[in-house]
């Protein structure tokens, strides 16, 4: 039996073929209609209102007239149909959205691509790895069910993957495309082994784990173009320039989305977080890191808004970073709201 999925799949492409055939109709009822109103028009000018062919003319122009009317309303039932289906796929979807490649893509981001494939060009030889780029109107339907219903749903974007194509598989290849979603974002690219696709299981890691190290990316600055990497997947480029004016806040922002890659969250998720903590301090953004990864009983919520009332407060932004540390503790211990805590903490002097 097929899934739901699948079924929605099908019947959202009938209804798109349907909605364009709808759309075509009515381009054709409204050129009828504009010729048979250019055609009356010539002839009354050269006529009475009364005269047989102007009439008969006129009349056609309301018949015209209808049937444009008719159109439009086909047109409108169809794309009402298509709006249903996409509302209820959208509903039955994972969150399957890290498919496609988000942010701009780059000199910087294409180098990381390549840098990868360099470093396992003896485990995966003859490796291709690239970006593909479809535009509105242009479906990718290989895969299963989930891309094509996916691609069906954002046929109208741009759309762009990572696509690595190898002619045998081995397991660097999901070590390589572990890596590239580690800094992109948690987004997998798509494997074709030959000519089929294949669904790797790319577990992505809380950090950088002893991978083959990466040419172009050693040292601070190779750190620093690979945070720049992960930002631009989550933030604009505006919000990147400010991070980058404080670039060890930038590598810290780039690991706490890291570290969100491996939770159950979408990437809009991930980048609402990210810019509530933009604007925070280097160590409040590590204790941010830390109590996010060790004491994942509080929400988001709880510990930005905490951080960023300590941080506002405390001029000194360690003492904020030690203050959010200890109402994290005091929470815990007393049951009391870890937001209530630090307000206590900022309005009293102490503790709590």
């Amino acid at each position: 039996m097929s899934s739901t999925i699948e079924t929605l799949e099908r019947e959202l492409g009938g209804a798109q073929l349907d909605r364009e055939d709808q759309q075509r109709a009515v381009v054709r009822a409204e050129n009828a209609h504009e010729a048979v109103c250019a055609a009356r028009d010539d002839e009354w000018s050269e006529s009475f209102a009364t005269d047989p062919e102007v009439e008969r003319l006129t009349a056609l122009v309301y018949q015209r007239r209808r049937e444009l009317y008719e159109a439009i309303d086909r047109l409108k039932a169809a794309e009402g149909k298509e709006r249903r289906i996409k509302s209820r796929l959208m509903y039955v979807l994972p969150a399957e959205r890290r498919r496609y490649l988000s942010g701009t893509v780059d000199a910087e981001f294409e180098a990381l691509l390549e840098a990868v494939r360099h470093a396992y060009r003896d485990e995966a030889p003859g490796v291709i790895v690239r970006v593909v780029t479809e535009k509105p109107g242009e479906l990718d339907l290989r895969g299963d069910a989930t891309w094509r219903a996916l691609e069906r749903l954002y046929a109208g974007t741009v759309r762009r993957w990572v696509e690595m194509r190898v002619e045998k598989e081995t397991p660097a290849i999901t070590e390589m495309a572990a890596r590239i979603s580690h800094y992109a974002g948690g987004h997998t690219p798509r494997v074709f082994v030959g000519d089929s696709e294949v669904r790797l299981d790319v577990r992505l890691a809380d950090d950088a784990r002893e991978w083959a190290p990466l040419a172009g990316f050693e040292g601070d600055e190779g750190r620093l173009a690979l945070a720049r990497i992960t930002a631009r997947r989550y933030l604009d480029e505006s919000a990147v320039g400010r991070l980058f004016k404080r670039t060890p806040a930038l590598v810290q922002i780039a690991e706490i989305a890291r570290l969100y890659q491996t939770m159950n969250l979408t990437g809009d998720e991930i980048r609402w977080r990210l810019e509530q903590l933009v604007a925070l301090r280097l160590e409040v953004l590590e204790a941010v890191y830390n109590l996010t990864g060790a004491r994942r009983r509080f929400s988001f919520y709880e510990i930005a808004r905490a951080a960023r009332l300590l941080d506002g407060h405390f001029p000194d932004s360690g003492v904020a970073a030690e203050a959010l540390s200890q109402s994290v503790t005091r929470a815990l211990e007393t049951g009391v709201p870890l937001v209530d805590v630090a307000y206590l903490s900022v309005t009293t002097g102490e503790n709590f």
